[in-house]
């Protein structure tokens, strides 16, 4: 079970759209450094949709290779193709990945039963522990029941709550799951309010630029300090929403350039308005980060 702040890691790329895999290395050292608990590799922040399969098997490759053991690597199987998911499962575990995060496939509807099965099924394929995310807004969400059958099937050791309405912790937490199945916050506007209910971590895009301070979070909420977690939520609030104004991950790799953590290139990120770098920055210093 992986506790603590998954960083759903971006994908730096060069400015023909390949993915920029030397970066990806700098990156996987600077959250070692900043003691983030595991990385999600091609997730959505990850813009695995705008890669191919080679491409997503070398991004995974290397990141394994950077990591060395010094932090989990979670691979995102998710693909609008199953073919093509447990094509990744298989490299997944070929390459040494830690864990696997398990999706339903967009394009297709699946009763429970069969989202069931297709869950298993990959599971079995990885041979690695798998975390399922429910996609939010999507035909293939789990109810609680549903959920509470998932935590029964071998090798899946994890869900992450899509939804940011605190009734769903309520719900899920009510639910006699075993003690080794780990919940996690899908969202950070509202990981705060469900670390401190009980779950095990959160899937992180703002932790790409303050892996230390959400590190700082979670310890607070998990030795019960609910004042001060509440408080640095508080205080953090402004950038996530900033990061999250843009549906892609250049607010984010725009934020790291401004940083210096990443190098800004030839073509750095662009945002769609002049005004958003603004708000951005304004955020970043709010929130304490030099930039």
């Amino acid at each position: 079970m992986i506790n603590g702040i998954i960083v759903d890691l971006i994908t730096p790329t060069h400015a023909n759209g390949a993915p920029d895999y030397e970066t990806v290395e700098i990156l996987v050292d600077w959250h070692v450094d900043n003691g983030s608990s595991a990385l999600l590799i091609g997730g959505s922040t990850g813009q695995s949709s705008t890669m191919d399969s080679d491409e997503r098997t070398e991004l995974l490759r290397r990141a394994i290779w950077q990591a060395d053991g010094r932090i989990p690597i979670i691979a995102d199987l998710g693909s609008d193709s199953i073919d093509h998911a447990f094509e990744f499962a298989s490299v997944a575990n070929e390459y040494g990945a830690s864990a696997v995060l398990l999706s339903a496939p967009t394009t297709d509807a699946f009763s429970k039963n069969e989202l069931l099965e297709h869950f298993a099924a990959l599971a079995k394929a990885a041979q690695l522990p798998a975390i399922v995310r429910a996609e939010f807004n999507h035909s293939n969400i789990l109810s609680p029941t549903g959920i509470a059958e998932l935590a029964l099937i071998s090798g899946i050791d994890g869900f992450i709550d899509g939804s940011s309405n605190p009734a769903s912790a309520q719900e899920l937490l009510k639910l006699k799951l075993p003690k080794d199945f780990a919940l996690y916050a899908g969202h950070d506007t509202s990981a705060c309010q469900q670390i401190l209910a009980g779950y095990n971590g959160c899937i992180s895009i703002s932790a790409n630029v303050n892996p230390a301070l959400l590190l700082k979070l979670y310890t607070l909420a998990k030795s019960a300090d609910s004042a001060g977690a509440k408080a640095l939520d508080t205080h953090l609030q402004a950038l996530y929403l900033a990061l999250l104004e843009d549906p892609n991950s250049i607010p984010v790799k725009w934020a790291l350039v401004e940083m210096g953590c990443i190098p800004e290139g030839e073509h750095p990120p662009t945002l769609p308005q002049a005004s958003d770098y603004s708000h951005l920055r304004r955020a970043l210093r709010a929130a304490e980060i030099p930039v």
